[in-house]
Formats: C-alpha cells, sequence, structure tokens
C-alpha cells in the first residue's frame, strides 16, 4: 500500500530507525593572546568517523565545549565528546612577552617575543601552532588547525593559521581553523585558517 494510501486511510508510512551513524567532533577553539602581538588560539581537536553502531531508543551522551577565552590569561578549549569518544580543546594562544603557545587539539601560537616554542597540536585531532617574531613588523604567531600547522611569524607580519580539515570529503566544508596571530607594530595581523579561525589583531 502506497504511503498516500495511508495518509488517507488515517495511517503512517512505517520508518526504520539507522543501525550506524557517521560523526564529527570538534572540540571547542582555544583563546588568543592579548596585545596587538599575541598568539593566535589553536583550533579545537577534530575527530570524526564512519559507520558507529546505534541503537533506536538508546540516549547518547553528547557534550558540545565552549571556546577559551581571550586576553592577558588566554584559556584552552572545552573538549567535546559523543558517546565517550572526545576531541580536546584547542590550546590557547601566547600573550605579552616571551610566552608560548598551550598544546591543545590544536596549538596555540606563540606571542611575538617566543621565537622558539608554539604550542603542540595533539596527534589525529590536530596540528602545532606557529612561532613569533620580535622586531617591527613580526607579530605571534598562528595557530594550528584541524589539516596544516599554524605558521611562524615573518619580518612582514604576523603568522597564519592552519587550515582546517574537510568533512564529508568532497563536500568543500571544512572545521577546526587556527587563528592568525596579532600584528607588531608595523605588520600585518595573520588571516585565520578555513574552518572558522579568526584573523588576527591588527
Amino acid at each position: 500500500m502506497s504511503g498516500i494510501m495511508l495518509s488517507l486511510l488515517g495511517g503512517k508510512k512505517p520508518v526504520t530507525p539507522p543501525t550506524t551513524v557517521d560523526y564529527l567532533i570538534v572540540a571547542g577553539g582555544g583563546g588568543s593572546g592579548n596585545s596587538s602581538y599575541g598568539g593566535g588560539g589553536g583550533a579545537g581537536g577534530f575527530k570524526s568517523g564512519t559507520s558507529f553502531s546505534v541503537t533506536a531508543g538508546s540516549p547518547y551522551a553528547i557534550v558540545v565545549g565552549n571556546g577559551g577565552t581571550g586576553g592577558a590569561s588566554p584559556t584552552n578549549g572545552g573538549l567535546s565528546s559523543f558517546s565517550g569518544i572526545s576531541s580536546t580543546g584547542g590550546g590557547a594562544g601566547g600573550y605579552d612577552g616571551s610566552t608560548a603557545g598551550k598544546d591543545g587539539g590544536s596549538g596555540g601560537g606563540a606571542d611575538n617575543d617566543n621565537t622558539t616554542t608554539a604550542g603542540n597540536g595533539v596527534s589525529g585531532e590536530g596540528n602545532n601552532g606557529g612561532v613569533g617574531f620580535t622586531t617591527a613588523g613580526g607579530g605571534g604567531g598562528g595557530g594550528g588547525g584541524a589539516g596544516g600547522i599554524g605558521t611562524a611569524a615573518t619580518a612582514l607580519g604576523a603568522g597564519n593559521g592552519g587550515n582546517g580539515s574537510e568533512w564529508p570529503s568532497g563536500s568543500g566544508t571544512f572545521y577546526a581553523g587556527g587563528g592568525g596571530g596579532g600584528r607588531n607594530a608595523a605588520g600585518s595581523g595573520g588571516t585565520g585558517g578555513t574552518g572558522g579561525g579568526g584573523t588576527g589583531g591588527s
């Protein structure tokens, strides 16, 4: 009997619930460092999967992580999870003098006075942030993204955020881009990575 006939008779066409689902988990991004030359925040960890078994009528816990706070003491983003599978919050950017970016799902970029140490990303979830560049025209390093590292600042400007990752494959939609670093006196702010990364201060 067709669905149209069932409707006319007051019935409902039966719906078969799925037995598997695909999922994407992106954690909250890290906060950027304060001042015009702080490091960009790292993207929240990116984790995806296919054919996850589900049962109709059963509850599945979901947690959506908050983004980190920027400023003089920036914080990492919060973790996100689905049914016990979690991704790590993004690392905060470096701030004020010589501070490194923090480790996270993707690492935060370093402050402009730190030319050696940026935050590390978690393997399988993200990438490292970029380091800073001290002299005028430089700035903070970019935060890492799910699909690429944050670039280092140069004499021409702050580092760019790492690009995010595409999901689903071939869709043209990207997630978990890193934040751009803030510029120093004469440079330009870094661009955010594709997939939601913010532009650095300028």
